[in-house]
């Protein structure tokens, strides 16, 4: 058995497990025999002549000591390095010239994350058969039978991975409608203490012109109630199918920020807590995208941006032209990110939120915004807050057709 010193213990206890005997017996009676292999080490290099000698001095061994069956388990690692080579023919070589009398078995355990890509087709091409390691148990293949299988079953992991994805976009889709809800029961509850007020003040006046006054507000007020209706109705219809066409860019960013205009007014977070924002829209491009799909993604970077300030702080919203691109920044003064969180946030299901968040809203707007042609930046620094900078390809010119269509889709 070759051993690695640091896993000294738990080779032994790995080995009682899986043969499910106890060692002590055998190692007493020389029919177990353990090597070392970092005996064997000369630099960064081993010494396989040395190996060599030292395994078949202990085959010779256990044939002295009436050993029916002679197997050599070894655990290939990164350890082996140079040994195995890129592509492990150098060990099978070695293992091969060690057995030329054909009667030893040797079972090799194979940590395949820490080998090169490289060694799979001659692993395949020296082994008559292959265990696979389970979560309780292990699976025996023939070498086809694994590569059937493995293909089979990484075509069926793709198809799960992409319907999971397509639901967790849904989910992301149904989040956001809620925090549009509990900013349109916010502003629907305004509206009717509104119109409740002036109701009362017409009933109470016998003065015409008052009355009318007070009619003309509840008007408006009802028609403002619609508008909030109307952007609601607007968002659940939205389609992540939808086609792509012409849109002004200014007026995506204009409905993102409606949409979450709740989250920085006094109320939302009691009166002592205020977020102030800031938007400077200076962009004159078009953009030729999926509009319901720019909108959510810039909406979660949004709440995003809130959501680190805590109820109190500034939110500045950008957009501007430089060249062929259009620029959105989206800069909070939030509590800001160390390097770990920087590196990870845009990675599927990394979440500072803990169970408040799903790790999903700034992968799902990132793979959006680049599917848009757009690169996104991100800069941060821990107690000062975040920017993000997201460049797109836009178009300079104008069309009736894009006109036309940036109406009909726009939310005011």
């Amino acid at each position: 058995y070759i051993y690695s010193r640091e896993n000294e213990k738990k080779s032994l206890e790995y080995l009682e497990e899986i043969w499910e005997i106890k060692l002590a017996h055998f190692y007493n009676t020389g029919r177990l025999i353990f090597i070392c292999r970092e005996d064997f080490l000369i630099g960064n290099n081993i010494d396989s002549d040395k190996f060599g000698r030292e395994i078949e001095n202990a085959l010779a061994l256990l044939d002295r000591n009436g050993a029916k069956d002679k197997i050599v388990y070894i655990t290939i690692d990164k350890f082996w390095g140079y040994f195995i080579g890129d592509d492990g023919q150098a060990c099978y070589d070695f293992l091969k010239k060690l057995n030329y009398s054909g009667e030893t078995k040797f079972i090799l355990r194979y940590i395949m994350e820490e080998l090169s890509e490289k060694y799979i087709y001659n692993l395949l091409e020296n082994h008559e058969l292959l265990l696979v390691d389970g979560v309780e148990d292990f699976e025996v293949y023939a070498p086809e039978e694994l590569m059937y299988k493995s293909m089979t079953l990484l075509s069926r992991h793709n198809f799960l991975i992409y319907n999971y994805e397509k639901e967790m976009i849904r989910v992301e889709h149904l989040k956001t409608l809620g925090e549009l809800m509990e900013g349109t029961v916010h502003d629907m509850n305004n509206l009717l203490i509104t119109i409740l007020g002036y109701a009362q003040l017409a009933m109470i006046t016998e003065n015409e012109e008052d009355i009318e006054k007070s009619l003309k507000i509840i008007q408006n007020t009802s028609l403002d109630g619609k508008i909030i209706i109307d952007r609601l109705k607007h968002h659940i219809r939205g389609s992540t199918n939808s086609l792509k066409t012409l849109y002004e860019f200014n007026d995506i960013v204009k409905t993102s920020i409606e949409m979450t205009e709740h989250k920085f007014k006094p109320s939302y977070f009691g009166e002592k807590k205020q977020i102030e924002l800031v938007v400077d829209l200076k962009s004159n491009r078009y953009i030729y995208g999926n509009e319901y799909e720019l909108r959510q993604s810039i909406i979660n970077m949004i709440l995003n941006g809130v959501d680190a300030m805590e109820g109190s702080g500034t939110m500045v919203i950008k957009t501007y032209d430089i060249k062929e691109q259009t620029i959105l920044e989206i800069k909070d003064t939030g509590c800001g990110m160390d390097e770990f969180t920087i590196n990870n946030i845009f990675n599927p299901y990394f979440s500072t939120k803990g169970n408040k968040g799903t790790g999903l809203g700034l992968n799902i707007a990132k793979k959006v915004f680049e599917k848009h042609g757009g690169k996104v930046c991100v800069e941060s620094k821990v107690g000062e807050g975040t920017k993000f900078t997201i460049y797109f390809p836009t178009e300079e010119f104008m069309s009736n057709i894009a006109e036309i269509e940036s109406r009909d889709y726009n939310i005011n």
